[in-house]
């Protein structure tokens, strides 16, 4: 099955926080470990070392940025102009909603945020919604009220059939939305999608499951939870790390339970595509 993630140039040259590049780093490398997926990553930006990188680990890598970005911009300056800073994070949340024009071969994929990481082969195959699939946000159960995007199984040629009647709705109702794909996706389909397991979408402040395929660091991030772990008293003066910390205290056993094993797959990924160094793929390559 294809796996899509997406971000931006711009999210990973301003990513000293959230650590985006080594999220993606990990995630791909245990899917390589452990799933039969195949890993696309949109990107909105120019070819760079990151790039050729992902290239090298097998991804396949799709320069593109959205279609309806100056319409996107334009309503935010019309109708939230105290977000000046919008379009920076919207550009990546709202590639998700591309993916039916980019992709035309298979009606159905998987989609994750780049914050995730795989433990098993998630075998979605058998997941064919009607719109698209998703787990709950905060709550296990609670997929039709708080559903989450950052794991889903979409059905391409439905979504594409809406995507016009959706950024339309989007443009004229940004106000209303008051935020990104999720958020629209949740009032544009009102309740509509399919359910999903919580074991693929699994959050480390749930605790330990070992039938958990997915997990996903929707929270705080691996780098700030290892802060947390070595120092549980450690602060940074930052709104969303404040959020984060809430998180993290709801369950620190759950992020010291997975966040060395998201620490492993780094190091391995680091390991295998240091510049200079010739990766099993591009080994591969030449042999080729």
């Amino acid at each position: 099955m294809k796996w899509f993630f997406a971000i931006t140039e711009q999210t990973l040259s301003n990513d000293p926080d959230h650590g985006f590049i080594d999220c993606i780093r990990a995630a791909v490398q245990s899917a390589r470990e452990n799933t039969t997926l195949i890993p696309h990553m949109v990107f909105d930006g120019n070819e760079c070392d990151f790039t050729r990188e992902m290239r090298a680990a097998g991804v396949n890598v799709i320069f593109h940025r959205l279609h309806f970005y100056d319409r996107l911009l334009e309503a935010q300056r019309r109708l939230k102009p105290e977000w000046p800073n919008y379009i920076f994070t919207a550009a990546g949340a709202f590639m998700r909603l591309e993916l039916p024009l980019l992709e035309q071969e298979d009606q159905y994929v998987l989609y994750t945020d780049c914050d995730v990481m795989f433990l098993k082969d998630p075998q979605v195959e058998f997941c064919k919604p009607e719109i698209f699939a998703a787990c709950g946000q905060f709550g296990k159960q609670d997929y039709y009220v708080d559903m989450n995007s950052g794991v889903m199984v979409m059905n391409l040629e439905r979504m594409r059939r809406d995507l016009p009647a959706m950024v339309d709705f989007l443009c004229d109702n940004l106000d209303y939305v008051a935020g990104y794909d999720q958020e629209l996706l949740r009032i544009f389909y009102n309740a509509q999608w399919s359910p999903l397991s919580a074991r693929f979408n699994w959050k480390p402040y749930w605790g330990v499951d070992d039938r958990a395929t997915i997990v996903h660091f929707h929270a705080a991030k691996p780098p700030a939870a290892r802060h947390l772990l070595d120092d549980p008293a450690y602060r940074e003066h930052d709104h969303v790390f404040h959020a984060w910390r809430h998180w993290f205290f709801q369950n620190p056993a759950g992020y010291g339970y997975y966040v060395p094993q998201w620490e492993k797959y780094l190091e391995k990924a680091r390991q295998s595509y240091q510049p200079g160094v010739v990766s099993e793929f591009d080994a591969l390559r030449i042999e080729e």
